[in-house]
């Protein structure tokens, strides 16, 4: 069997056995393995020390860990408690107000934490008993959370963008500034949705009553919008504008974020032992995950390369789009958003992004763009059947009378709402470039 094919075989294996069942970091590791031998021998034994202590002591690392327990802390704190309560006042007064409460906290709440599967997980606790207790439609609710969990990928600071940035190459400033305007986009035209279908349907998402809303004053209001929305939205916004402004590095950013939602854990009264201990511990199962499939991704990608599955990948691409630059993104992108389905997100980031690099610059593409179009497509992937990660965060806090049927009802619609986003950011590029041209050269 020739190198070519057993690459061949190493990429068929990995997508069969994530499909069996078996976890991806011990797929990755077990792949890496047998076929790293084959390619280098003995050798092998002595890069994997090598090649674990040079990840563990990247800057990179120290970034992920601060934001990642930025992300815990205000867990702990609350926030999002916090939020659904003064939105369900502030907002409950509109057709859909309730949903459009819930897709901003998730807006927010998903910048705190750079990941999906939190947000998700959060408002389908606190929201989703809230919206079905006023007769709200299960699938509207179940495609707000699932589609607007999903845009923590995207807003900054994404944990998926942090990643995503040194095993690309590009900086993560960058990244991150060129994720705004997507992001921003995207949950633009989710609330739009959401009240244009409430408007055409008010069944859908009725307004509050009126006597839920008496009694709550113009200046209770402004308190709460004070006392619970700005703190969130200022550590944000300072966290970012610090990077954006070029005063700190990310992983700089990161520590003063950590440090600020300590702090703002002891204002909300929630900070104490107990409360530190659910975050370091939290913060120590996260990340032993994304170390750990980091660590043994780098292992199947290296093995993969030394097999020729770059070159591989790369006819197989090429032959089918007639290296056209247009046809090259679009097969891209399908592959990803198929490994998706099946894979984490962190496993497909891992194993993809080395492997398309080389081809993008073969075509000429812009990676900062192409990494936008890369989030996006694997945002998809989170609620698209029969593997939708968020589908099955939701299900799982759940209450019985929502089904798999309400949920996959209610997040179709916003699947084919990404597609003309993702048609647009392909046609102008711009609207991901101009704003990292304009700050940072």
């Amino acid at each position: 069997m020739t190198e070519a094919q057993l690459a061949i075989v190493m990429f068929v294996g990995l997508i069969g056995l994530v499909i069996a069942g078996f976890h991806v970091a011990f797929v990755l590791g077990i792949l890496s393995l047998v076929f790293g031998y084959l390619a280098w021998g003995s050798d092998l034994i002595a890069m994997l020390p090598a090649r674990t202590m040079t990840m563990m002591t990247s800057y990179e690392m120290e970034a992920i860990t601060l934001f990642i327990f930025m992300g815990c802390m205000l867990e702990q704190a609350g926030i999002a408690e916090r939020l659904y309560s003064t939105m369900h006042l502030l907002m409950g007064r509109i057709r859909g107000g309730l949903l459009l409460g819930t897709m901003i906290i998730i807006i927010i709440f998903a910048a705190c934490t750079g990941i999906a599967g939190a947000s998700v997980v959060m408002m389908g606790l606190v929201a989703m008993p809230a919206m079905l207790s006023r007769n709200y439609d299960k699938g509207m609710i179940a495609g707000c959370i699932c589609a607007g969990g999903g845009l923590g990928v995207i807003i900054p600071p994404s944990i998926m963008l942090i990643l995503y940035g040194p095993v690309s190459g590009i900086g993560i400033a960058r990244l991150f500034i060129a994720a705004i305007v997507p992001g921003i986009i995207l949950g633009v035209v989710y609330l739009i949705y959401i009240l244009i279908r409430c408007a055409i349907k008010p069944e859908l998402g009725p307004p509050l009553p009126a006597e839920t809303r008496k009694g709550v004053t113009k200046g209770r209001m402004l308190f709460l919008v004070i006392r619970d929305l700005l703190p969130p939205v200022a550590l944000i916004l300072g966290v970012l504008g610090s990077i954006f402004a070029g005063i700190a590095s990310p992983t700089e950013a990161a520590g003063v974020g950590a440090f600020i939602s300590v702090l703002l854990t002891a204002a909300y009264g929630r900070l104490s032992f107990s409360t530190m201990q659910k975050a370091l511990h939290s913060l120590a199962k996260t990340c032993g995950m994304v170390f750990l499939i980091m660590l043994l991704a780098g292992f199947f990608t290296t093995s993969f390369m030394a097999l020729g599955g770059a070159e591989v990948i790369e006819g197989f691409i090429f032959g089918i789009s007639g290296g056209s630059k247009l046809g090259s993104i679009l097969i891209m992108l399908i592959i990803i958003f198929f490994v998706g389905m099946f894979m984490d997100w962190i496993g497909t980031l891992l194993v993809i992004v080395p492997i398309f690099v080389p081809i993008l610059k073969t075509i000429g593409a812009d990676p900062v763009w192409f990494a936008l179009l890369f989030c996006i497509v694997l945002k998809m992937s989170y609620i698209t059947p029969p593997f939708a990660y968020n589908i099955f965060f939701l299900k799982g806090v759940s209450p019985p009378e929502v089904t798999d049927g309400d949920i996959i009802k209610g997040c179709i619609p916003y699947l084919f709402i990404q597609i003309p986003i993702l048609i647009l950011l392909y046609i102008f590029p711009q609207i991901t470039l101009w704003l990292p041209r304009l700050m940072l050269n």
